[in-house]
């Protein structure tokens, strides 16, 4: 429920992973491959003495603080602070009103129309209860661009008809337009799984 792009955050999560497996593979093969656990310590021994060496060669006059260790607490602060600007970018948090439009009075000044999540949660459960073709619903808002966005999720029994559904809830949400003066921004979600598989009848022979 949010405008990141889906396929830039795999192929960062493939690439993390893929990072991580090979670290945990290297390390893994340490105690059965003693021509690797020799590199390794080798390796180790030279990184330690390039680390120890550039550590103190850039020591801060009357300090025992290096100016390495400055800049990776400026470089994870950066980071940080990217992080926060990404999430506040991208919204998703959640919304406690579905609708905001403002109006203007005959004097002149102005207000705010609201509708409240709870209300277009009330409406839509208490119809889509009713219907012996689903297992189950939920109803939510969240926020994106600053925008409120109402976020229908359903979840079919086997063998249902997921087009039919989806047409039953599209009469359903216009059924809610038309209460509140206006169609607010929808995400329909129609679930499948093993709930939906279990979700079935049970029937004596």
């Amino acid at each position: 429920m949010n405008d990141t792009n889906r396929a830039l955050n795999r192929v960062f999560i493939f690439v993390v992973g893929l990072i991580l497996l090979g670290v945990g593979a290297a390390v893994a093969a340490l105690p059965f491959w003693d021509w690797w656990a020799s590199r390794w310590q080798e390796f180790g021994g030279s990184a330690n003495t390039v680390l120890t060496d550039a550590f103190a060669a850039s020591t801060m006059p009357g300090t025992d603080f290096s100016w390495w260790l400055v800049a990776a607490v400026a470089v994870l602060l950066l980071v940080v602070i990217i992080m926060i600007m990404i999430i506040a970018s991208v919204g998703g948090g959640g919304s406690r009103e579905i609708y905001r439009r403002p109006i203007s009075k005959q004097d002149g000044s102005s207000d705010n129309v609201l509708v409240d999540t709870s209300f277009a949660t009330e409406a839509l459960t208490h119809s889509l209860d009713k219907r012996p073709d689903l297992v189950g619903s939920t109803v939510g808002a969240f926020t994106v661009k600053r925008q409120p966005v109402l976020h229908l999720g359903v979840t079919p029994r086997q063998g249902a008809s997921p087009r039919l559904i989806a047409e039953q809830a599209g009469i359903l949400l216009d059924n809610l337009a038309r209460v509140v003066g206006d169609a607010p921004a929808t995400c329909l979600t129609i679930h499948s799984g093993l709930r939906a598989k279990l979700g079935h009848d049970q029937r004596v022979r």
